[in-house]
């Protein structure tokens, strides 16, 4: 039931971060107070949130990396971790 509760918390999270991002204004403000704007939707964390620009793209890595594959040069693991990082990376106007 503990990990049942935590999934059902995370999703609630997820769906409060969502309309956060989904909402301009909204996600300004996460932006430029993260802290605060986490803090509300109930996660309390010193995280710094920097915005994708055409020049500049920030990637998430999973936390925790199988040290095996990586250290076996295993191509599929790189493919898996690289569509990780650039999963949600998109443009609506493609930059010139």
């Amino acid at each position: 039931m503990h990990a049942d509760t935590n999934s059902r918390n995370e999703l609630e999270i997820g769906a409060k971060l969502g309309a956060i991002i989904q909402n301009a204004e909204a996600r300004e403000r996460l932006v430029t107070n993260p802290t605060e704007v986490l803090a509300e939707v109930g996660i309390k964390s010193d995280a710094q949130i920097f915005a994708d620009t055409a020049d500049l793209v920030h990637l998430v890595i999973p936390a925790q990396i199988d040290a095996a594959r990586l250290s076996a040069d295993d191509e599929s693991y790189f493919e898996e971790l690289g569509k990780a990082a650039l999963g949600n990376c998109f443009y609506e106007d493609m930059p010139e």
